[in-house]
């Protein structure tokens, strides 16, 4: 009987840690490349086909991190924090 409840406490200890965990979201705010505005970026943005020159304001509250290769791949070539306002090379861009 006692290994029954705590099996039963067991699991209701890791259903709830999951229910607390936070679920991941996009970014509140815009990212704004080559006058470009994106909404509530998210996930890795595919920007171009190869590495171009970006002019990238952060204006989320999410670091992004810009990479040399397609799907968030390769290099980082520069990583921008929240407010910041930059210019570098990349085909990827990565929100949070």
């Amino acid at each position: 009987m006692k290994r029954g409840v705590y099996a039963v406490l067991g699991v209701l200890a890791v259903a709830g840690t999951i229910a607390i965990a936070p679920a991941a979201s996009a970014a509140q705010g815009t990212l704004v490349v080559n006058n470009t505005v994106y909404r509530g970026p998210s996930g890795c943005m595919q920007i171009g086909g190869g590495a171009v020159t970006l002019a990238i304001e952060n204006h989320t509250d999410r670091t992004v991190s810009i990479f040399t290769g397609s799907g968030c791949r390769g290099d980082v070539t520069a990583t921008i924090v929240p407010g910041e306002t930059r210019t570098s090379s990349g085909s990827s861009i990565q929100i949070g």
